[in-house]
């Protein structure tokens, strides 16, 4: 498949910074665009370049506006033509700047210290903006209402299905096991897990697009899993930047991330949801654990983006219905929040994970399979969403330690 040509015409870099051009300079030429013409203006230097209509692209520098990033962006923006991409690099982020690129509709930023390859990686990106219909990753996160339900085994199926239909458009879909201590998503599928934490603990900048390479699982199939060694002994939460590190390295190369949440709450976790196009609470029909589901459905309903799709999949359900609990009655539990039920096909699922098999290898037509296929949608056939921010523009204040979460007012404000 021919890569699609890249042409941003004029390129504005507005900045105080000559060491910050030059490094926009060289990651433009790394990145293969073609730049017609390059001009660098201090802020207060900005006149009619952006209103030109063969500017295509303006990399502003943040830091050099007296007034702030969102107030120096905004002004930026009064001044644009319509077919201007904006990438904004700022070193302050906070909650405040968070909600001012989200009302701009920021098309991308990164938070320094810049790396040079993730520039020119993200200079490629929105160079690609109008020829890929999904430039962005689809996040796909699965979060377990109580042990046991199954979470795991529906994320990594979903995974499965998504990818099959990916594939076929020249796209790559990654399974992140953020079950840090006892993740098992390699294992399902007899893999072995190579996701070093010792060697990035301390380091999360050391995570680059080669070493993760390196520390993936990979399928026959083709699909990536980043999964760690189970270490059980080891009861600790992770830092928050060595999460956000790590997702915002996949986000940016894979075209579909799907995310096993641990059961226990993390201070990334806020983060993980607020930057997810597609949240799935697990659970099964039992009582305790549907009435940790509705009680869970509540809380992540508050952290989601109000254009991300929200919903609780029942697992396990059987063709007969529990003597205790009917499908109906949960319908009526969880309300608009319920998102569909997967049927329960112990045998099929057990022998798959006994032979460490996708579900679709040794039951092509088990019922989960056809279950899951309605829930998970393609995406092709999706329409496009208005929430277009990658997951990073969510998770990249990870990496300054701020994890307070934005409450649902602000974040829609």
């Amino acid at each position: 498949m021919a890569e699609p040509s890249i042409n941003f015409g004029t390129v504005v870099v507005v900045t105080a910074d000559k060491d910050f051009a030059v490094l926009v300079a060289d990651a433009l030429r790394a990145s293969g665009a073609s730049v017609s013409d390059l001009k660098v203006r201090a802020p207060d230097k900005v006149s009619d370049e952006l209103a030109d209509p063969t500017c295509g692209l303006a990399v502003a520098d943040l830091d050099a506006f007296p007034d702030g990033p969102v107030t120096g962006l905004s002004e930026l923006y009064r001044q644009a033509g319509p077919s201007v991409r904006f990438l904004a690099i700022t070193g302050v982020f906070d909650a405040e700047v968070a909600r001012g690129f989200l009302r701009l509709r920021l098309q991308d930023f990164l938070v320094k210290p810049v790396v040079p390859a993730d520039l020119a990686h993200t200079l490629t990106r929105l160079g690609r903006d109008e020829a890929d219909p999904y430039p962005d990753s689809r996040i796909y996160t699965f979060l377990p209402a109580a042990g046991g339900v199954g979470n795991t085994t529906l994320a990594l199926q979903s995974a499965v299905l998504l990818h099959q239909a990916a594939a076929k458009r020249h796209q790559t879909t990654c399974v992140v096991d953020l079950n840090l201590q006892h993740g098992s998503c390699a294992e399902y599928f007899d893999l072995e897990a190579h996701f070093d934490i010792a060697e990035i603990e301390n380091q999360p900048d050391r995570l680059d697009r080669k070493l993760l390479d390196v520390m993936l699982s990979r399928h026959k199939s083709g699909l990536a899993i980043v999964s760690a060694p189970p270490c059980p002994w080891e009861m600790r939460s992770y830092r928050p930047d060595l999460v956000g590190r790590l997702l915002d390295l996949v986000a940016s190369h894979f075209d579909n991330v799907v995310i096993d949440l641990p059961r226990t709450w993390f201070p990334w976790t806020d983060s993980v949801l607020q930057g997810s196009d597609h949240v799935f609470v697990i659970t099964e029909m039992t009582v305790p654990a549907l009435r940790q589901a509705q009680r869970l459905a509540h809380a992540v309903k508050e952290r989601v983006h109000k254009d991300a799709r929200f919903g609780v999949i029942v697992n396990r359900v059987d063709a007969k219905g529990s003597p205790s609990v009917s499908l109906t009655e949960v319908k009526e539990l969880l309300g608009d929040a319920f998102a569909g039920s997967v049927a329960n096909d112990y045998k099929a699922v057990r022998e798959a994970l006994d032979q460490g098999r996708p579900l679709g290898e040794v039951a092509p037509n088990s019922r989960v399979i056809a279950d899951l296929r309605s829930i998970i949608s393609d995406p092709a056939e999706l329409t496009a969403s208005s929430w277009t921010a990658p997951l990073r523009l969510l998770l990249a204040r990870l990496k300054r330690g701020d994890t307070p979460s934005l409450n649902k007012a602000k974040r829609h404000a």
